[in-house]
């Protein structure tokens, strides 16, 4: 066999190698600095763009917006003003009890119970409402000492009805209860005042039996 000569490859060539890495290296160093000029650019575009206009339109639009929102928060401080007044006024309006007029008479409730009587030999209970007439210069004056000593007054209320006759108590001698409104007005004069009570009136005086 006869030995063909080896192909040589051919190297590139020392100069052609460092052109071609030369210039990449090169394009990538200068990248960069294109991409900042670029953005130098637009920043200049953008700045003579707003010289241009005049004003920034964010602070404009911002002051617009804090102007409007002032106008409305004043409006709505005033609205509310007007309605904490409204109901202050309404507050201050509220009506308490009229003043008593000094010559007239006004009824007092007294006292509502039951109360027993045995006097007959049979139990019953009186279901009792009793109230005083007082002139309106003693008004206030009497039902101060009424709430104060009301545990003494229906005691000695109920003392007067266990002991009265049941038939006077019963409307069937007394149908106007006069034995009774006598006893307690004697008392309340006692207890109150005497020439505080002008009258007793008593609307409901009803037995009923307790001993089935």
């Amino acid at each position: 066999m006869s030995d063909k000569p080896k192909e040589k490859k051919e190297e590139p060539k020392e100069g052609e190698a460092k052109a071609k890495g030369g210039g990449i290296m090169a394009l990538l160093t200068k990248l960069p600095v294109l991409l900042g000029g670029v953005m130098v650019i637009e920043g200049a575009i953008l700045f003579g763009a707003f010289k241009m206009m005049g004003s920034k339109p964010a602070a404009t639009e911002g002051a617009e917006l804090h102007a409007a929102e002032g106008e409305h928060a004043e409006g709505d401080d005033g609205g509310d003003v007007e309605s904490a007044e409204a109901a202050g006024g309404e507050g201050e309006k509220e009506k308490g009890p009229a003043p008593k007029k000094k010559n007239l008479r006004y009824s007092m409730p007294l006292i509502e119970f039951r109360a027993p009587n045995k006097v007959s030999g049979k139990m019953y209970l009186y279901d009792v409402a009793i109230e005083a007439q007082v002139m309106g210069k003693n008004y206030e004056d009497a039902q101060k000492k009424v709430e104060e000593r009301k545990a003494l007054i229906s005691d000695r209320i109920r003392t007067i009805i266990a002991q009265s006759d049941p038939e006077k108590l019963n409307g069937q001698v007394e149908p106007g209860l006069e034995t009774l409104k006598r006893q307690v007005k004697y008392q309340l004069d006692e207890i109150v005042g005497d020439g505080v009570i002008e009258e007793v009136l008593v609307p409901r005086c009803i037995p009923f039996r307790a001993d089935f």
